[in-house]
Parts: C-alpha cells; sequence; structure tokens
C-alpha cells in the first residue's frame, strides 16, 4: 500500500482540528449501503484528527462511491479485491483499529460468523485475531435493523469485543449518525480501547435557564461542548453513561441516555435523584446559572419599560449529591487568565465539595471557554498539587481529565 505523497490535498487537512489520532491508522471498511457516501466525511474527519485511513471496499460499495473519490478523500488508493499477497495480513497488522462504517447486515453477520468473503469482512475478521479494536456503525432499513438476524449478529459482535456505534432511528429507518460522531468515537476507540467498560459515569452539561417572564430567561454563553465530549469519551471507552444537561447547542449524543432539564434546581433535583447510586466517576462541567430572580413576571413583560430585577442565589448543584462518586471531578469557570487565580479557583472548589479533580478555566475571553473548541485549562488534584495545560482542544482535554480519574480509581479513589 503506497503512502500519500507529501504533496497529496489530505495533508492539508491533517490534523487540523486536534492530534488525537496522531501516528495512528485506520482502516475504513466500506460496504454497500445507501449511506456508502458518507464514509468520505467519516474519513476527513479522522484525518482532521491527524490519522491516516486506508479504505477497503466490498463489490457492492462500489456501485454507491466511488474508488477515485475514496483516493482523493484519503490519500491512498481503496482495496476492492484481494489477492494472494495476502493483503489482510499486511494491512492489518499495520493498522491500529478497522472501522466499518457504513455496516449492512449483511458483512455484519458475516463477521460475528467468520464469513470472510468480502475484503471488509475478512479485514475486520483478521483484526479481532490480532487483538486490533473493530468498530462498526450499521445503516439499513428498520425492517432489517428489527429483525432477529440484526439482534443476533449485534450480540455475538459485542462478545467478541466490538464496539458498535448505534444508528439514529427516525422515520422508518435506522439512519447512518453524523458522520463526524462516528470519527469521534473511532477516534477513541482506537487510542483508548475500552479500559472504561464496566464504570458507571454521570456527566453535567450546558447552561441553565432562569425565567424572568414567560419568554425572557438568564443564561450564559456555555454550548455544553465540554460535557458532551467527556460524556461521548466515556462511552466510547466502554462506560455505561448518564448525562444531565440544560440546553445544548451543539449536537446531542444520540446513543447516550440524556437528562434534559432547564433551570439550575431541576440539574440538581435530577443529580440528587440518580446519585441515590453510586457512580465510579462523575464529571460536573456544566455552567448552571449562579443567580435567579426573587419573583417572576407573569405572561410576557411589556417591553419599553424600565424593569428592576431582585436576584437571588440558585442551589449549588454538587451540594444535592447523595452518595459521593468514587472520583468527582469539578469544573471552575473563572474571568481570569492569572495562573494564582485559576489556582486559588480550583483549591476553593476543592475544599468546598471533597472533590478529587477541578478543572479550571478562563471564560469571557475570545476563543477559549464558552461556545469554543478549546479551553485554556488548569487541572489540580486533592492533595493541592497542579498543572497548567495551556490552550486544549476539548476532546482531548475530555480524555486526559477521564486518564486521571481513572489513575485515581485504581488507586482505590482519594
Amino acid at each position: 500500500m503506497v503512502e500519500p505523497t507529501e504533496v497529496h490535498p489530505v495533508r492539508d487537512i491533517m490534523g487540523e482540528v486536534n492530534d488525537y489520532l496522531d501516528g495512528r491508522i485506520v482502516i475504513l471498511g466500506i460496504t454497500g449501503s445507501v449511506a456508502a457516501y458518507k464514509a468520505i466525511d467519516t474519513a476527513r474527519w479522522l484525518i482532521r484528527r491527524g490519522g491516516r485511513v486506508i479504505p477497503v471496499m466490498t463489490y457492492e460499495a462500489r456501485r454507491y462511491v466511488g474508488e477515485l473519490l475514496l483516493h482523493w478523500a484519503t490519500g491512498f488508493k481503496p482495496l476492492v479485491k484481494l489477492t494472494g499477497e495476502t493483503e489482510h495480513v499486511g494491512l492489518v497488522r499495520r493498522a491500529d483499529s478497522v472501522l466499518v462504517a457504513p455496516a449492512t447486515l449483511s458483512t455484519m453477520a458475516k463477521i460475528a460468523y467468520g464469513i470472510a468473503d468480502n475484503p471488509v469482512a475478512l479485514m475486520a475478521i483478521s483484526a479481532l485475531g490480532y487483538g486490533r479494536n473493530v468498530i462498526v456503525a450499521p445503516a439499513m432499513h428498520s425492517s432489517l435493523y428489527n429483525s432477529e438476524q440484526y439482534k443476533s449478529s449485534i450480540s455475538r459482535l459485542e462478545e467478541q469485543g466490538v464496539t458498535i456505534i448505534p444508528p439514529l432511528v427516525e422515520k422508518g429507518v435506522a439512519r447512518y449518525p453524523q458522520p463526524e460522531l462516528v470519527a469521534r468515537i473511532a477516534a477513541t476507540v482506537t487510542v483508548r480501547g475500552k479500559d472504561m467498560r464496566g464504570l458507571r459515569v454521570l456527566v453535567t452539561a450546558g447552561p441553565t435557564r432562569e425565567w424572568i417572564d414567560k419568554v425572557r430567561f438568564i443564561s450564559n454563553p456555555s454550548s455544553g461542548r465540554m460535557g458532551v465530549e467527556v460524556a461521548v469519551e466515556s462511552w466510547s471507552r466502554g462506560a455505561r453513561v448518564d448525562m444531565v444537561h440544560g440546553p445544548l447547542s451543539v449536537t446531542q449524543p444520540h446513543m447516550i441516555k440524556r437528562f434534559n432539564v432547564e433551570t439550575t434546581e431541576d440539574m440538581m433535583r435530577v443529580v440528587s435523584k440518580l446519585t441515590e447510586e453510586e457512580y465510579d466517576i462523575l464529571v460536573a462541567a456544566a455552567a448552571p446559572v449562579d443567580f435567579t430572580p426573587a419573583e417572576r413576571y407573569g405572561g410576557k413583560v411589556r417591553s419599553g419599560v424600565e424593569l428592576a430585577l431582585n436576584l437571588k442565589p440558585t442551589p449549588k448543584v454538587l451540594e444535592g449529591i447523595r452518595r459521593k462518586p468514587k472520583v468527582l471531578v469539578a469544573f471552575a469557570a473563572e474571568h481570569a487568565m492569572e495562573v494564582d487565580k485559576l489556582v486559588e479557583a480550583a483549591l476553593e472548589k476543592l475544599n468546598r465539595y471533597r472533590a478529587d479533580i477541578v478543572v479550571a478555566n478562563p471564560v469571557g475571553f475570545p476563543g477559549t471557554g464558552f461556545a469554543s473548541e478549546t479551553n485554556i485549562a488548569l487541572i489540580a488534584y486533592s492533595d493541592g498539587s497542579y498543572k497548567m495545560l495551556g490552550s486544549v482542544h476539548k476532546e482531548i482535554l475530555a480524555r486526559y481529565v477521564l486518564d486521571e480519574a481513572l489513575k485515581i480509581l485504581r488507586r482505590g479513589g482519594s
């Protein structure tokens, strides 16, 4: 397999989002689904995370997406036919994972039961034999999705350690999820595997709203991205994830159990209820509003009038926790860039909530924090130590935070 040349256009987007997949090779298996065209965008999102993507196609897939387009998208000529050169051995040995996306029921069943009669199934089966990560993103009509054959194949694949990215089921079709989400999950599984299998994780995300009247509210610019990244990262690594979130302005991950709330009190109430049971890790990445009107106006206050608001503090979400998780991670948003002020904010929150980790980050500055893909992050620990991470993409920060939480968990908690 020839490497992309230094002048190939794919080099222009390599790692432009982050370096999650830096130095990693993903074999992208494409099957004969009408969603095959979405493999192009999936490949590009993997490359934007620093990965090299080698396309492999079934015969039927070539009816839906062209080999020339895949070559342009990845820099590698797609493998469409197996020869005596044992490509399935050489490629899999070099690769870090195999992503079958989109996956038809036919190819899924072949992987599950060892029928290696097309290049994609053979690559996936070989990868399992070599202990590589295999990820499958099904796409099909709901009649196939609801069949016993699908359920049997899924069960068998999961027993073999395959990660299944559930389709988005709507309007009678089990749709291929957003290509960026598929790439995001595949990147995590490629790099971290299932090192959080069996763990329970609770994540809070997004802003809350405190209503002034029936149509106006107090809030903040939080998009919910940080919490969503932690939830997706946790799920991709094998954890059971619950996410409590306010109004999000980023895509809600459809495969995660979500509890949608509006006010800070709502968020505290749901977190309190959920923590009647113990979680292994709780990551409080939400940005709940700290103040609420002492009195709400009925209906809609007429525009043009002068309005005075008396505000009172909202309840603290973390004070509503019933059973403390084994590892508690909190976030402290501060309008400050100075390290000493971030440290002060982090230590205050560590002490107040007996947290194990606090991530302090500046907000209210362009290009970082709220509604941004990056955070300037300082991470502080319960022993008083801290690290300044600097500007970091939120996907990478989510991975780092969970890595640190796992270290504490493996030591038996704080």
